[in-house]
């Protein structure tokens, strides 16, 4: 398949990201250069309207009568299951057969489920926060049967960090006019956006505490974009804090946030590469420190979840970057009718939409902004179920 790649930044950025400018700690910063300050403020004020684009105008009728299981990375982390069930619901209304399956957060799991498909003589499976890497072996097995793989929020055998892997998705979601992949979505929109709130918030004038999951390629893509974009920042201190997921779902993830709010007393903002390291410690860690006397520490995150939602108008998160998780799952069945119809993929419209406490969703959960309101009424349109 082909696939277009964006270049990620010029060789000056990257020299600085190379000498530690983002590195793990920099012993001071500088200033930053109004050029950069003003481009994030832009920036920002770009991401807080939103930036979905048109919903697709046409496409091929239902191909009904397919049986379809959505492989969620977990059914409790929400960045998984919310797109695993927008996916279900536009099955039903495309008339498939559709069972949606709690990976458990277990790349044995992954597995044995993919491998089970396989033995069920599904038609296709859709990936939820379930990158190939992780599941090649398994994924070569089930297209040798005849089933179908589909990357809806997932990264293809080919993301950066496998060593030059070959892709091996038939088909994948698409993002914007470019009909880039989910791995570019995420390390050119959703991690430079979050640091360009912090540089647009602070003035270019921030100590940051960066967490990193890197055990996860999705939130290292995350993690590697708010460095690379935080090295802009002159006068941002960078401290990096390695966390994985055994501290997430092991209970040690406050203890490390922590750790590192006593490390650094005067790191101003904390960072992470997603909503669930808020909610499983490091939110307590920074409520805890702002009563300790930090009223004005930041925090932020991405997803836009329900959760996270909640805890911006709490005041324990400061900022978040939404991404429309329900309409993904739409927007992975209409891209897997496409693929069962054998025509191209489009865009699917969806894009990003930052919120604090003064640009909150009128509902629980960010699911897109006025570009794409309803989507599902579009969709089934398109599809002739109307």
């Amino acid at each position: 398949m082909k696939r277009t790649r964006i270049a990620a930044l010029c060789a000056p950025l990257l020299a600085l990201v190379l000498a530690g400018c983002g590195g793990s700690s920099s012993d001071s910063a500088g200033s930053t250069s109004t050029d950069v300050i003003d481009k994030a403020k832009a920036a920002t004020a770009a991401a807080f309207a939103g930036t979905d684009r048109a919903l697709p105008a046409d496409g091929p009728s239902a191909q009904e009568g397919k049986t379809v299981w959505a492989l969620a990375c977990s059914t409790q982390a929400a960045g998984c299951v919310l797109p695993a069930e927008g996916f279900v619901a536009a099955s039903e209304a495309l008339g498939w057969d559709v069972k949606l399956v709690d990976g458990k957060a277990d790349p044995a799991v992954y597995n044995a489920q993919l491998r089970a498909a396989a033995a069920a003589s599904v038609d296709a499976v859709a990936l939820f926060g379930v990158d190939c890497s992780m599941v090649k072996a398994s994924i070569e097995h089930v297209q040798g049967v005849g089933v179908k793989v589909f990357g809806g929020n997932a990264l293809d055998c080919d993301d950066k960090f496998s060593g030059g892997g070959k892709p091996l998705f038939d088909e994948y979601l698409r993002f914007n006019d470019d009909l880039i992949s989910y791995e570019d979505y995420m390390s050119t929109f959703v991690g430079p956006t979050i640091a360009d709130w912090v540089i647009a918030e602070t003035d270019g004038k921030a100590e940051i505490i960066l967490m990193r999951q890197d055990d996860n390629a999705t939130l290292r893509l995350v993690g590697d974009a708010q460095a690379e974009r935080l090295a802009e920042c002159g006068g941002c201190l960078v401290h990096e804090v390695p966390f994985t997921a055994g501290d997430l779902f092991g209970g040690k993830l406050q203890g490390k946030a922590t750790a590192a709010l006593q490390k650094h007393p005067n790191a101003g903002v904390v960072m992470v590469p997603a909503d669930s390291a808020i909610t499983l410690g490091v939110g307590a860690a920074v409520d805890q420190a702002r009563k300790s006397g930090r009223d004005g520490l930041l925090l932020t995150g991405n997803e836009g979840v329900p959760s996270s939602i909640e805890l911006i108008r709490k005041g324990t998160q400061s900022y978040a970057v939404g991404r429309p998780l329900t309409w993904t799952g739409w927007a992975a069945a209409d891209g897997l009718n496409r693929l069962f119809a054998g025509v191209d993929q489009v865009d699917s419209g969806t894009g990003i939409g930052s919120m604090d406490a003064d640009h909150l969703p009128e509902g629980d959960v960010y699911d897109g902004n006025p570009k794409s309101s309803n989507y599902q009424g579009n969709y089934k349109k398109i599809w002739g179920v109307d």
